[in-house]
């Protein structure tokens, strides 16, 4: 009798596990573009200790500089079959997507993550945060900024700079963007470019970005002809731009780790892909005083963090 009572304490104790969802810990396996980059660790570290807290079983892969990574990945999808693929920037999912099979996929730290392939039951948090916010902050932040300059290659960033026209326009903002093929057209561009506009805007794309040669090219351009420089992250603050807007990494860390929470029940709400929950704002009192740019006051209680001269 008391055999008996106990297996039925056991099974009810089988029934309520699963139901509430600790009977068997979900596997999660992290692929890491290359952990040695900071912002990489970053998210990752923020992400496990979400998944860790949650009572999830996770592995992680980085592929840095492997020789073999792509076999060496493949075994391991194999070897460990997780519920869930984390990808952690684009070379990650690129390679970890080839291998998924019926799995599910969730990135971050993509650059330009319209250009994935991006199938059923993958979701993602964006590199950036959306357009409509950046430009309604670059609004409220420098209020007589009418046309705004862009570069961009039309095979990677097309959909993305359509984003940008459409959002801006409907706050009064003009985008005048020019499609770049390689690096090599950046300087041509830029004195067609400059002189049309009130900022430049860079955006991440990866023609554009090329190295860090065209980079310094772009701020010696603008500087040369008296023009700001918006970019997208604060690694940009040093080379001269008077404003980054960045999403914050430890924020898209947890934030994928609540998706993939919620991709492991089926319960992920809106789109495929989500902006980032929090940003950084980045401003650069140096080069605003030195262009005399008409900077919004009561803005300054939105700033993140102020760069003086020689800082």
């Amino acid at each position: 009798m008391k055999i008996i009572n106990f297996c039925k304490v056991l099974i009810l104790l089988s029934v309520f596990l699963v139901n509430t969802g600790f009977a068997q810990p979900s596997k999660v396996l992290i692929v890491n573009s290359d952990n040695s980059v900071f912002r990489y660790e970053a998210i990752a570290t923020e992400f496990k200790k979400v998944i860790q807290q949650s009572g999830y079983q996770w592995t992680e892969f980085s592929l840095n500089s492997r020789s073999n990574a792509e076999a060496e990945l493949k075994q391991l999808i194999q070897q460990e079959n997780p519920e869930l693929i984390y990808c952690i920037g684009t070379k990650a999912y690129s390679l970890a997507r080839n291998y998924a099979n019926n799995k599910k996929l969730l990135f971050s730290a993509a650059i330009n993550w319209r250009r994935l392939d991006i199938g059923e039951g993958t979701y993602g948090v964006a590199n950036e945060l959306s357009s409509a916010q950046e430009i309604s902050l670059l609004r409220y932040f420098f209020p007589t900024i009418k046309n705004i300059g862009l570069l961009y290659n039309d095979k990677f960033s097309r959909e993305y700079v359509e984003t940008i026209k459409k959002d801006a326009l409907a706050l009064g903002i003009n985008i005048i963007n020019q499609p770049i093929n390689d690096a090599q057209e950046i300087g041509e561009a830029l004195n067609e470019l400059l002189p049309k506009i009130d900022m430049f805007w860079i955006i991440s794309d990866p023609v554009l970005l090329s190295s860090k040669a065209s980079v310094q090219q772009i701020f010696q351009s603008a500087q040369q002809q008296k023009k700001p420089v918006y970019a997208y992250s604060d690694v940009f603050i040093e080379q001269g731009a008077v404003l980054t807007i960045s999403a914050d990494l430890a924020t898209i860390g947890r934030q994928s780790a609540s998706l993939a929470l919620m991709m492991d029940k089926d319960k992920v709400l809106g789109g495929t892909v989500q902006s980032p929950a929090g940003s950084t704002v980045t401003l650069n009192k140096c080069v605003l005083e030195a262009l005399r740019l008409k900077f919004n006051q009561d803005a300054l209680d939105s700033v993140n963090k102020i760069v003086g001269c020689g800082k």
